[in-house]
């Protein structure tokens, strides 16, 4: 589980250098997919493993994670959001 944390985290590092370089389309769109494969993997371990319990150490990393989720999410959504409404102004 803490592999496939770390993946993640990598991927959220890498949206992270995205967001403070100049927006490019297809690299978002490569880092979205990797992250929504990642996250697909964690989910299913989750679900075949519903009995077990997190360690601790994956309870910080995914804390940490979420965190940082959060941190993204506030940079990046406001500028989606007027990506979207300027495309759908144009058509």
């Amino acid at each position: 589980m803490i592999d496939k944390l770390n993946k993640l985290d990598l991927n959220l590092n890498k949206l992270e250098e995205l967001d403070k370089n100049k927006f490019s389309s297809n690299n978002f769109k490569d880092v979205n997919q990797q992250l929504e494969a990642i996250v697909s993997q964690i989910l299913s371990s989750m679900n075949i493993d519903s009995e077990k319990t997190l360690s601790t150490d994956e309870q910080v990393f995914l804390e940490n994670i979420l965190s940082k989720i959060e941190k993204l999410e506030t940079k990046i959504l406001p500028k989606a959001n007027l990506l979207n409404s300027f495309s759908q102004s144009i058509t």
